[in-house]
């Protein structure tokens, strides 16, 4: 069976998984190989100058393949998918939850996607801010559950075997909810909590960060500002109606011209239902040369409490119909957002050739 192992407790060495078997142990992982807890003993979660080397090499490499035009696979979703193995996802903590909870299953998620054919994975920290965590009065904790949401990740790439190169992405979400651009801060709330996630994540240790799910220019902005000064790469992927504005009314190609000069690895589109995607792909392509993605919604529909409620339909083979045109038509990047799963992620893998 693929999963065969994925919960068990690591048993091997503490190794840099994105250096290949046979490293020197990582202070991240040292002390904190096993997830039975989300707990670790390790609290340092900085980063050594040879991983800080190593996550330099590997971003290179990232640019290297987009500029080549390659195609690449993002995973499925995380927090729906840990709703359908039965874990809490209770609104306003939702995915977060797990990490407290359920980190194996967090690290299965993760191994999932890696088997079916996912070259980038996101960490579950859509919701592991300062900001959110407040929310439950866990905000202390919100450092060690990002740091601790990167080491399941790292893990999983380890435990899966895979010999390509995985990459990384730090999720980075609105700091409220994803479907009210209303509520959204003011400038120097953002940019104050956005600091300290990126700070988190950046110790962590991931490739580059995702912006995910954007709904506001003035976020958007703020967020483009944090990563400047944290000397970290990013991408961004926006939330869109089916008029080609961000949910907050904001016209896509403005805002586009607006981050073009914080240079982001790639932009995207993320949240919304495959059937208005077409159009947004144009948007997106007449108004930058920046590499473009996609990673739509798979079956349900947003739940105001759990966050998503299944329909239970299979549309697995719906979306790969829709994904071949995405990339028929330049879209390099391709995953799947809320409903998809790791079976999205093969059926793509499948169509594209690529070996796992």
């Amino acid at each position: 069976m693929w999963l065969e192992g994925a919960l068990a407790p690591m048993t091997h060495p503490a190794t840099d998984p994105s250096s290949g078997n046979g490293a020197k142990p990582s202070p991240i992982r040292d002390g904190c190989a096993r997830s039975a807890s989300w707990r670790t003993e390790e609290k340092n979660y900085s980063l050594s100058y040879r991983e800080v080397f190593l996550l330099g090499m590997k971003i290179n490499k990232l640019k290297k393949r987009l500029s080549n035009k390659e195609k690449i696979l993002l995973d499925a979703a995380m927090g729906t998918e840990l709703q359908r193995k039965g874990v809490n996802t209770t609104l306003p903590l939702w995915s977060a939850e797990a990490l407290i909870s359920d980190p194996a299953i967090v690290k299965q998620i993760h191994i999932e996607n890696i088997l079916a054919g996912a070259e980038i994975i996101t960490t579950n920290t859509f919701r592991t801010t300062n900001y959110t965590l407040k929310k439950k009065s866990k905000e202390k904790i919100a450092g060690e559950l990002t740091g601790h949401a990167v080491l399941l990740a790292k893990e999983a790439i380890y435990e899966s075997k895979i010999k390509k190169t995985i990459f990384i992405a730090g999720s980075v979400a609105p700091l409220e909810d994803c479907y009210r651009p209303d509520l959204t801060p003011p400038h120097e709330v953002l940019i104050k909590e956005h600091l300290k996630n990126v700070k988190n994540l950046k110790a962590a240790g991931v490739d580059f960060l995702l912006f995910e799910t954007m709904i506001t220019k003035v976020e958007i902005l703020t967020l483009c500002e944090a990563a400047i000064k944290t000397n970290m790469p990013f991408a961004i992927s926006f939330c869109c109606n089916q008029k080609g504005q961000l949910l907050s009314g904001e016209d896509l190609t403005y805002v586009i011209k607006k981050l073009e000069k914080y240079q982001p690895l790639f932009i995207s589109i993320n949240c919304i239902s495959p059937t208005i995607v077409n159009p947004l792909i144009s948007i997106m392509k007449k108004s930058t040369d920046l590499p473009v993605g996609v990673y739509a919604n798979g079956d349900g529909n947003p739940d105001g409490r759990q966050g998503w409620c299944f329909h239970g339909l299979n549309q697995a083979e719906v979306y790969k119909y829709y994904a071949i045109e995405w990339f028929k038509s330049g879209v390099q990047i391709i995953g799947g957002c809320c409903g998809s799963n790791a079976f999205y992620i093969s059926l793509l893998t499948n169509y594209l050739g690529k070996k796992t």
